[in-house]
């Protein structure tokens, strides 16, 4: 432990809820604060301060939530001998069923998909063109694979505010960097 590291829970709660207070909205400090955190993720209060910073994470914008995860899935406790679950044997891939015409709501077409962001590093968001719904689309860490999800109407508007003005709009309207437009929803 450092000379300076939180003592106790509580000391560590403000620890972190003060360096995050200071980075997040300066992404020069990350680096720094990321090396801080990592030494209390690997202190003697590590258990307390994972806690902590995976609650933490949940409330900071998605670039500094995806930075803060990512450290926490480095630093995360190798799971014990007994936990591993054997691998299942290979199987032969199952055919995929053919989709219906008029899919009902549940059932995604990527035809009835259209981009409106496309982030290089792997964040995607799809507008239905049929019922307006959003689907964000990313890489999983773990898998490698392309994950999708539906997102929630307030989950809509705060990824607008949040990447509001980014260049990886594909239609203006949706990320309020467009000529007067604003932010539109459907």
């Amino acid at each position: 432990m450092s000379e300076g590291d939180p003592k106790t829970d509580a000391d560590m709660k403000t620890a972190i809820d003060d360096l995050l207070r200071e980075v997040r909205h300066d992404r020069d400090k990350w680096d720094g604060a990321v090396a801080t955190l990592r030494r209390y993720l690997e202190g003697e209060l590590k258990s307390a301060a994972r806690d902590l910073l995976k609650a933490a994470a949940k409330r900071e914008r998605l670039e500094l939530q995806w930075t803060l995860d990512e450290l926490l899935e480095e630093t995360a406790p190798p799971p014990p001998p007994s936990a591993k679950k054997p691998e299942p044997p290979a199987r032969e891939p199952e055919p995929e069923p053919e989709l219906p015409t008029n899919p009902p709501r549940g059932q995604l077409r990527p035809e009835d998909l259209v981009p409106i962001y496309d982030d290089p590093r792997g964040l995607m968001i799809h507008r239905h063109k049929v019922d307006g719904r959003w689907f964000l689309t990313q890489i999983n860490p773990q898998t490698g694979q392309p994950q999708t999800m539906e997102l929630a109407e307030h989950h809509k508007s705060q990824i607008q505010a949040e990447l509001a003005g980014s260049p990886h709009w594909l239609e203006k309207t949706w990320g309020g960097n467009g000529g007067g437009g604003g932010l539109i929803t459907p």
